[in-house]
C-alpha cells in the first residue's frame, strides 16, 4: 500500500477497489515517467518504461481477470469477472495514490475538481445539446 494509508483506511475500501487504484496508479506513473523521458529525449529510458508500462497493464488486466486459479479451460485468462469496485471510491483512492507522479496530478487533482473529460455522462441527454448550430442558422 502507499504512504497515503491514513486516506485509504477512511474510505474503507474493498481490497478489489484498492487494488484498482493501486494498480492504475502504478499506469499513471509509468505513464508520467515516459512523457519526461520523451521530453528529455532520453530513448532508452523511454524503452525500459515502455516495458514496465506492460508491465502495470498486466497487472490491472489481472485484477480484472478471473482469479479462479482452478479453471482449466484455454479461455481462462480472459474471462472477466465481476467487478463490485465503486468508481467513486477508487477515483477518490487514484488522487490520493497517483499524487506524486505529473499525470496523476493533472487527472486526479487532490482539489477535487475532475476535468470534464473524466466527469460520468448523463444518462440521458438533451437532443439540444448536440444541435450546435446558432439559432440564426435555422
Amino acid at each position: 500500500m502507499y504512504t497515503t494509508e491514513p486516506v485509504a483506511n477512511t474510505l474503507a475500501p474493498s481490497p478489489q477497489e484498492d487494488q484498482l487504484a493501486e494498480d492504475y496508479a502504478s499506469v499513471l506513473g509509468t505513464l508520467s515517467r515516459i512523457d519526461e523521458a520523451v521530453r528529455e529525449g532520453a530513448w532508452q529510458g523511454v524503452r525500459d518504461e515502455l516495458d514496465q508500462l506492460i508491465s502495470a497493464a498486466e497487472d490491472m488486466w489481472s485484477t480484472l481477470t478471473d482469479p479462479d486459479p482452478s479453471a482449466d479451460d484455454a479461455d481462462a485468462d480472459r474471462r472477466r469477472f465481476p467487478v463490485t469496485a465503486d468508481p467513486a471510491t477508487v477515483r477518490r483512492l487514484v488522487t490520493t495514490y497517483a499524487e506524486p507522479y505529473a499525470i496523476g496530478r493533472l487527472l486526479y487533482p487532490s482539489n477535487g475538481a475532475t476535468p470534464p473529460e473524466l466527469r460520468p455522462r448523463p444518462a440521458t441527454e438533451d437532443p439540444a445539446l448536440h444541435d450546435a448550430r446558432p439559432e440564426a442558422w435555422t
